[in-house]
């Protein structure tokens, strides 16, 4: 698991202790959800994302109040925060109504931003110790699963580095559990290298409602013609070496998706 500076442990805290103050609840979304359930050297990430359960208007307090503490704005990207320690934070407004829209558009930069699949980083959040007065609430695997493949297809020349988390969980998903040595995986005639890519695909499809399967369905499609650039993309993407293969990320893929397409 990631291990965070005293001065991002010291920032963290006032955030949440301020979310707590308007009864918000912040969820750890993004690269950095990968890494506290993960040890993963190749996919650090330098900034922590957050998901907070805020409608604009309440958001926009949040906002100020940060201002007021010392916090300073990016003036190009309203999403991106620097704490007075220096920490970089992106902070997603997801209150419910937002939620229920599916999208919201930043009021400066008029940039719109899918919200599909965010009903789950608040439902299915796990409470992980990140220091001993510290506990976050952070988006499992299969969520982050979720949010990575929504993201590919709604922007695939922007969010090319959700790839690498895409195929580092098709890789590594539950493969420390006993689930890899279930008869579920014995009896789909598995090896043990495909065990997680159709662990995830089972988990994810019990997750998803029909609109978001139909959004993996799209991200499944987009990356496995082989004629277009996004497979390649996805082929090249693994963050370990010996899994930039066209081999390996056609049967991962295929173990996935037929996992996905379960009845």
């Amino acid at each position: 698991m990631i291990e965070l500076s005293k001065a991002e442990i010291d920032d963290l805290r006032e955030l949440t202790q301020l979310c707590e103050q308007m009864k918000a609840d912040l969820v750890v979304v993004g690269a950095i959800a990968y890494q506290l359930h993960y040890s993963d050297d190749e996919l650090k990430t330098g900034d922590l994302d957050f998901a907070v359960a805020l409608d604009l208007i309440d958001f926009a307090k949040l906002q100020a109040d940060l201002s007021a503490m010392g916090w300073a704005q990016d003036p190009k990207r309203e999403e991106r925060w620097r704490s007075k320690h220096g920490a970089l934070l992106d902070l997603i407004p997801a209150g419910k109504t937002l939620r229920e829209s599916k999208q919201f558009t930043w009021p400066k930069s008029e940039f719109a931003m899918s919200l599909e699949g965010f009903d789950h980083a608040f439902t299915e959040a796990q409470k992980i110790t990140v220091a001993n007065d510290l506990v976050l609430r952070v988006i499992p695997p299969v969520v982050l699963m979720l949010l990575k493949t929504i993201a590919y297809v709604d922007d695939p020349q922007r969010r090319g580095k959700d790839l690498f988390h895409i195929r580092a969980l098709l890789s590594r998903y539950q493969a420390d559990s006993n689930r890899v040595f279930t008869e579920a995986i014995t009896d789909a005639g598995l090896e043990y290298s495909l065990a997680s890519a159709y662990l995830l695909g089972l988990d994810l499809r019990t997750l998803c409602t029909e609109e978001e399967m139909a959004l993996i369905r799209r991200f499944i499609s987009l990356v496995s013609d082989e004629d277009r650039s996004h497979w390649w993309a996805f082929v090249t993407a693994s963050p370990r070496s010996s899994e930039r293969d066209e081999g390996v990320a056609r049967g991962q893929l295929k173990t996935f998706s037929e996992a996905f397409s379960t009845d």
